[in-house]
């Protein structure tokens, strides 16, 4: 288990080496001990590393929403807690169209609890186009936001329910599918996990993006992941994912884009 730590952490290292919207894939972890760096004195990880085949699916390879269609998903996600109140979490999610690698998304936030019920999250996600250059109005495209926001954790031993909203600055990511909105200004959502049996667990969200503040939305995500841990070092995955236009675009277009994702995990 100490070599998997070793392993996590030169890839943590790595990816925050690279330049920096990738949204986090939200995984509950109610087992992961949460040994702080300032009451232990060391770095210790957790988190796992995952891949999946995507089947069916119609999400687009690249950030302009062109090429061909994602087939695999493969990435880690490492939480480092920094402090008993304090949690940092990087996430790496590659897109593979079966032939080559078509996209890199990251994602950073740092959660700081304020109260048993309330979290301060501080936030970063991009994408970057591997072999591909998107282009946006004529001009290279790769979405880049930061964020701030609150959270409203509520969790017991077998389930966990948190409400969010946060609010995006210094960003060129857009609102609906074609993105030919304006610039997002604020996501708001629900996140849910439950354990239902001993070693199988489902964890789900449900986000919407707007580009005007407190309004219901431009576009929305779902996402629900099942897992079944056959070893405490590996577990089979099942998930859905579905983005939808809430409304036509100001180019006219309603769309939607959709994965049935199988695969495994690896935590750590």
């Amino acid at each position: 288990m100490n070599s998997k730590r070793t392993a996590g952490a030169a890839i943590l290292l790595a990816a925050l080496a690279l330049p920096a919207p990738a949204y986090e894939v939200f995984i509950w972890r109610p087992s992961a001990a949460k040994e702080a760096i300032s009451t232990t004195g060391r770095l210790t990880l957790h988190g796992e590393l995952f891949g999946y085949w995507l089947g069916p699916s119609t999400v687009p390879s690249y950030n302009d929403s062109g090429g061909a269609i994602d087939r695999w998903n493969f990435g880690f996600q490492d939480l480092i807690q920094i402090t008993p109140t304090t949690r940092l979490k990087a996430q790496l999610l590659t897109h593979d169209d079966g032939r080559q690698r078509t996209k890199f998304d990251w994602h950073f936030d740092l959660r700081q609890e304020i109260f048993d019920n309330l979290v301060f999250i501080l936030g970063h996600d991009s994408d970057h186009d591997a072999e591909h250059l998107s282009r946006l109005a004529g001009k290279p495209y790769y979405t880049n936001r930061n964020y701030i926001g609150l959270g409203l954790p509520v969790e017991g031993r077998d389930f966990h329910l948190e409400a969010f909203t946060w609010f995006f600055h210094h960003t060129n990511l857009r609102a609906h599918l074609d993105l030919s909105g304006e610039k997002v200004k604020q996501e708001f959502g629900l996140r849910a996990a439950a354990r239902l049996a001993e070693g199988f667990t489902v964890h789900g969200q449900l986000f919407a993006q707007t580009d005007t503040l407190f309004y219901l939305g431009r576009a929305w995500n779902f996402e629900i992941l099942a897992r079944l841990a056959l070893t405490p070092w590996l577990e089979l995955s099942w998930g859905f994912s579905l983005w939808r236009d809430f409304e036509v675009s100001p180019a006219g277009l309603k769309q939607s884009f959709s994965k049935v994702m199988w695969g495994i995990a690896v935590p750590f």
